[in-house]
């Protein structure tokens, strides 16, 4: 599943334990970055190949499980995306880091976008992908998009695979979805570690959170919003507007990209992000 040169740890925020690993590049001169998940999913959801394709252009990558999610602590009562973005600072104190470069899909864009207004001075640079603000007008579902997000996932490790498989195929990359690399990624998933009963203590903290857009226009650590144009779960008008809003951030669509992460898409991806980190 990993490297046996990857280093795991753990990190802790108050009563919440949160499972990280890190995979060193093999360079001299390197960055850090870290990256931070959307909802439900366990750091295994950045593929092994992501990530070396990260640490080819020199970064030093960190990857955690968010709280209620893969083998970090579930939790009782309400939190918000600011508790989301404070455990992010404390995977960094974990792993020793001062700053740092972050990089965060769909719900964990919403926490880099947090990062950043909370915690500033820790944050080198941005990278917001597939995301929105929280204004409630832009990054819409579709409906059949957001039928499937509110279906309770079962906790049983077939019926899980089967129901991913079928969703997944609503805001996948139309042009890289198979039934088989949608399966496998599921296991790589499930056989990591899941919460399915949890998912809603993320999504509500989502809700609760409400729109960054008054704190996000003064935040002016250089950003990169990447969103596809394909996106049925958040519409790409989420990352234009965060694009619109935030003062030092510079948009790329990439074409034919839904609300995932294809492994076509990965040297892309990983060029855009070496290029803006400096």
């Amino acid at each position: 599943m990993t490297s046996t040169q990857d280093e795991w740890g753990w990190a802790t925020n108050g009563d919440i334990r949160l499972r990280w690993t890190r995979r060193l590049a093999n360079t001299a001169d390197t960055r850090q970055l870290l990256l931070v998940n959307g909802l439900s999913s366990p750091l295994v959801s950045y593929e092994d190949g992501f990530v070396d394709a990260l640490n080819a252009r020199g970064f030093d990558v960190v990857r955690y499980d968010n709280r209620d999610a893969g083998q970090s602590s579930g939790t009782e009562g309400g939190y918000t995306l600011a508790d989301m973005a404070n455990d992010g600072i404390a995977v960094m104190d974990a792993v020793g880091w001062d700053n740092a470069h972050i990089f965060g899909m769909s719900m964990g864009g919403m926490i880099v976008q947090q990062l950043g207004i909370d915690h500033g001075s820790r944050i080198n640079s941005i990278c917001s992908v597939m995301s929105t603000t929280g204004n409630p007008k832009f990054g819409t579902p579709s409906k059949e998009a957001m039928e499937a997000l509110l279906t309770p996932s079962p906790d049983e490790r077939e019926a899980w695979l089967e129901q991913r498989v079928r969703t997944e195929k609503i805001w996948a990359s139309p042009a890289e979805y198979t039934v088989e690399s949608s399966r496998a990624k599921g296991e790589l998933l499930y056989d990591y570690g899941v919460q399915p009963r949890n998912v809603i203590n993320q999504y509500n903290a989502v809700r609760k959170s409400g729109s960054r857009e008054d704190a996000l226009a003064s935040v002016t650590i250089p950003t990169l919003v990447l969103h596809g144009d394909k996106d049925t779960l958040l519409h790409m008008n989420g990352g234009q507007r965060t694009a619109e809003i935030m003062p030092n951030a510079r948009l790329v669509i990439l074409e034919g990209m839904g609300h995932d992460l294809p492994p076509s898409y990965w040297p892309r991806i990983a060029d855009e992000v070496s290029a803006f980190a400096n």
